[in-house]
């Protein structure tokens, strides 16, 4: 009766650390998975909706409404996956105070509104962004093109583009 007994108590003592473990696990994924919602998938919503508008904004209304309903039904399929696989990753890479961290991060006011800047596809934040990387994606095309026609040195036609002088005064 006494080993039975001792078994038991053994048993529970070892199988405290498993489940405080196990709660310590499903915290972090809980927290990793709002943090996910608030983050990479708001940004996923928001530019897939624009896009999905935008594709769908010269067909017949009637092809345009199949074309959401099973782009839809396919995004939230993809959506959910992602969802899941990034929070696991998340839970598993960060500890539950730097996800607790993390979303307070997130939580923050001005962060937002930086964010929101960001975002905005009017701002003059993103306006400026759009033109320097358009420029510097014309130019990899041009270093790619002038490579499959044998041009200048250095990847670009003639060279690398040389800067306007600075006016002086």
């Amino acid at each position: 009766m006494k080993t039975t007994k001792a078994v038991l108590c053994l048993a529970a003592v070892l199988a405290l650390p498993l489940a405080a473990r196990a709660d310590d696990n499903a915290d972090k994924l809980a927290v990793a998975t709002k943090l996910t919602e608030k983050t990479v998938l708001k940004n996923l919503d928001t530019g897939f909706g624009g896009a999905l508008e935008k594709t769908v904004s010269t067909m017949p209304e009637g092809k345009a409404e199949k074309v959401r309903k099973e782009a839809k039904a396919e995004f939230d399929k993809q959506r959910k996956e992602l969802l899941d696989g990034l929070s696991k990753q998340y839970a598993d890479k960060f500890s539950l105070d730097e996800l607790k961290e993390l979303d307070k991060i997130y939580d923050d006011k001005t962060y937002q509104k930086f964010q929101a800047v960001n975002a905005d596809p009017k701002s003059e934040v993103n306006l400026l962004s759009q033109a320097v990387v358009t420029r510097l994606l014309n130019m990899l095309t041009l270093a790619a093109a002038s490579d499959q026609t044998g041009g200048a040195p250095g990847g670009l036609p003639g060279g690398m583009p040389t800067p306007a002088p600075t006016p002086t005064k």
